[in-house]
């Protein structure tokens, strides 16, 4: 298990350091080209001599391969994102403001989802080709199909301004608001985990559908074993392993509704900092929080694979 994780890891580095190329490469296409960062931080001052002195003072004319070894050894090295030229501050200043708040709105939407997604998906599979399930798939369906900004305008005018009249996130403020206000973040967290719920619903139902076509549920029949526990105790716990790997994999989801989440409700978390950062052009900003995405999204997988591991025998033992 050791050796697999190293072997991850290297994988997973390799991957950073691709989309760090990436990502990189992008300003280079923005009008101005190479000097399009010249243009945006000097706004009404961009005239030719202060431009070349900014190209000059940040190494803009050196190859692109110099400038991003820099770059590597910059953030990689000593950890050093850059600085944000629309908030005035470090980028990683930034993150440990803005981060926080995602991770807790997330992580609660998450756990959310699966609380309510998994039981439903079990209940479909083992009531299969009924009306209940016939009409939780129209209705999963629906909510699938809808967009993350329409369900969270239709959740602010029902819950807060109509029916319940309940409290919005406050503006700014430390990242524990969430527990110290609870209430405040209702709305949002349930607007985030029901944009997740069809599809983990769906996917669990597809897995259980599956697992109990196979041969130990038969035989665990015949020695008239009860239908709960048959479906919980050995349908549920096989089609685990598909579900884990789809939770290491929504992370980055997760991050992508939140950015249209927090924006709507005007939450003050990454993604209002990638939205401000990207309408103010402030590409140091926008490449730090890509990178700290994509961390994110490669520790999910490698997470995933080691919990896949530990929910499924057979993966240990072909391991060894």
């Amino acid at each position: 298990m050791f050796a697999y994780i190293v072997r991850r890891l290297l994988q997973s580095f390799v991957v950073f350091v691709i989309v760090m190329l990436i990502t990189f490469a992008l300003p280079y296409f923005e009008p101005g080209g190479i000097l399009a960062p010249a243009y945006i931080a000097l706004g009404n001052h961009a005239t030719p001599q202060a431009v070349h002195q900014f190209g000059v003072a940040n190494g803009y004319y050196h190859p692109f391969f110099v400038r991003f070894w820099d770059y590597f050894l910059q953030v990689v090295v000593h950890f050093n994102l850059g600085y944000s030229w629309k908030f005035t501050e470090p980028v990683w200043t930034l993150i440990g403001t803005f981060v926080p708040r995602t991770i807790w709105l997330a992580t609660l939407a998450l756990l959310l989802t699966v609380i309510v997604a998994l039981p439903v998906g079990v209940f479909q599979a083992s009531r299969r080709n009924t009306i209940f399930d016939y009409s939780m798939t129209n209705f999963l369906f629906v909510l699938y199909g809808v967009p993350a900004f329409l369900l969270s305008l239709f959740m602010i005018n029902w819950f807060v301004f109509s029916t319940f009249h309940l409290q919005l996130p406050p503006t700014g403020g430390s990242s524990l608001q969430i527990f110290t206000d609870p209430g405040a973040f209702v709305v949002p967290v349930v607007t985030l985990a029901i944009l997740n719920l069809a599809f983990f619903s769906r996917f669990m139902r597809s897995a259980v559908l599956d697992v109990l076509v196979q041969d130990y549920i038969r035989t665990a029949k015949a020695k008239g074993g009860s239908q709960r526990r048959i479906l919980f105790r050995h349908a549920f716990r096989n089609a685990l392993g598909p579900i884990i790997v789809i939770l290491g994999l929504s992370i980055p989801g997760l991050f992508g509704g939140a950015l249209i989440i927090e924006e709507v409700f005007n939450y003050e978390g990454v993604g209002y900092a990638t939205v401000q950062s990207a309408q103010y052009k402030d590409i140091p900003t926008v490449l730090g929080i890509t990178l700290l995405i994509t961390t994110f999204t490669l520790l999910g997988n490698l997470l995933a694979d080691i919990m896949l591991g530990v929910v499924n025998p057979r993966i240990r033992v072909e391991g060894r």
